[in-house]
């Protein structure tokens, strides 16, 4: 959207090593406490100090989280008219909230937010406000919620929201792919790119809604036509072409390999690495669906290996650079790191690779090291390790994140299956 963000740039603070005697650990602040802290943020009177101070918040986790549970309890407690936050600080606590997936309170101070921006009739407001409201929904999967924001914002009116109306419009369309009404989804799409009279940014949306739909030919084709209209697209600088034609290639990368077409999809990669020599996630990808499908595993590791080092070079240079800390410097990524560990198993390095794959997962507060993928991967180390008991707790865990994509719901079903024979060998050793 064109309204302003406010990113979820969660922060770590490091802890130096003291000496040998222990530190006194900090009473844990007062409902008093608790309350001034909540009411501060009725301070913030623009962007650049709410940004600040999310980031603030979110360096010390466990007490953001009392604090938004306080603030929130404040908030319920006071009736309509005497609300304790205004709008900067309830846009803050819903997306310090957001970030620590505490959704109820997020949605709280979201909703909030929407109404005293639509009773100020401040566009700007509203989409700050409705813009989180749509991330948040999104990220629980709530799609029907999403569709209903959506429809909020198309019926508002408003400079900057009428500006923002088209990209609310692809939300929609994409809510309405998410709860499997691809028909309708697709009709509003190619609405869309009519409307835009052949121009490349709703072909974007409609390849992404034939993706959804399964129609994997018909999105490769949208997304090489793509790449032909940000070529002759008038008035884009060159960098932004060269940035869009890039993201459309590996869209596509990804479509080969949805249609087990490897050698396509490693063709893409290809290219793409030869533009993009420094990007790590190129090599990452192309190591790694070549090792997945018993593919020239020497280079798939020496791929992996350079992905990893890549990625090691440019968080030492944002260090440099005063972007991250030296505890965020310091962390690989983790599915790099599941790259490395599957490899190294594909290729009966089942040692090494359980090394690499216990590093992807440790880090409970990281995403990307949650995933059912990484953690099938180290359950099949453990099984091939002999230790199966381990492979049952790994999978009973990974059964429990939430799948992102489709490819995460066909694992889930293999996974049952393995699990399944798992225990059924274990209690049969047992007898």
């Amino acid at each position: 959207m064109n309204s302003a963000r406010l990113w979820l740039a969660a922060a770590v603070v490091s802890c130096g090593l003291g000496t040998v005697s222990a530190a006194p650990v900090p009473a844990a602040p007062s409902d008093e406490q608790l309350k001034e802290r909540a009411l501060q943020l009725n301070e913030l009177t623009n962007t650049e100090a709410m940004q600040a101070k999310l980031t603030e918040l979110l360096k010390d986790k466990d007490n953001t989280r009392a604090l938004v549970e306080y603030a929130a309890k404040l908030h319920k407690e006071a009736k309509d008219k005497d609300k304790p936050f205004k709008f900067n600080a309830a846009i803050v606590l819903a997306k310090a909230s957001h970030n620590l997936k505490q959704n109820d309170t997020a949605e709280t101070f979201y909703s909030f937010a929407a109404t005293a921006a639509t009773r100020l009739q401040s566009g700007s407001k509203m989409l700050l406000a409705y813009e989180g409201l749509l991330d948040l929904y999104w990220d629980q999967k709530k799609f029907k919620d999403v569709e209903e924001v959506c429809q909020k914002l198309m019926e508002a009116r408003g400079k900057e929201i009428d500006q923002a109306k088209p990209f609310v419009l692809e939300k929609l369309v994409q809510a309405k792919a998410k709860q499997g009404d691809t028909d309708e989804a697709l009709r509003m799409a190619e609405g869309l790119v009519q409307l835009d009279q052949g121009g490349w940014y709703f072909l974007q949306l409609k390849g992404w809604v034939q993706r959804e739909a399964g129609k994997i030919d018909d999105a490769i084709a949208t997304y090489e036509d793509v790449i032909e209209k940000v070529e002759d697209a008038k008035g884009l600088k060159d960098d932004m072409k060269t940035r869009l034609k890039k993201n459309a290639r590996y869209i596509i990368s990804g479509l080969h390999v949805d249609n087990k077409n490897i050698d396509k999809a490693a063709d893409q990669l290809k290219k793409l690495i030869k533009d993009d020599p420094e990007n790590p996630t190129f090599y990452n990808d192309l190591g790694f669906i070549w090792a997945d499908h018993d593919k020239n595993f020497k280079e798939s590791e020496e791929y992996i290996r350079k992905a990893l080092d890549l990625d090691a070079k440019q968080r030492k240079k944002l260090l440099e650079e005063g972007k991250i800390d030296a505890v965020e410097a310091a962390k690989e990524n983790a599915a790099y790191l599941d790259s490395l560990g599957w490899v190294l198993f594909k290729q009966g390095k089942n040692k090494e690779a359980k090394k690499y794959l216990l590093e992807a997962i440790k880090d409970k507060e990281d995403e990307e090291g949650q995933h059912i993928e990484i953690w099938d991967h180290l359950a099949d180390v453990h099984v091939a390790l002999g230790e199966k008991k381990e492979a049952v707790d790994i999978w009973t865990k990974a059964l429990k994140f939430d799948d992102i994509s489709k490819r995460d719901a066909e694992r889930r079903k293999k996974i049952t299956e393995k699990l399944k024979k798992v225990k059924a060998e274990l209690a049969k050793s047992e007898k």
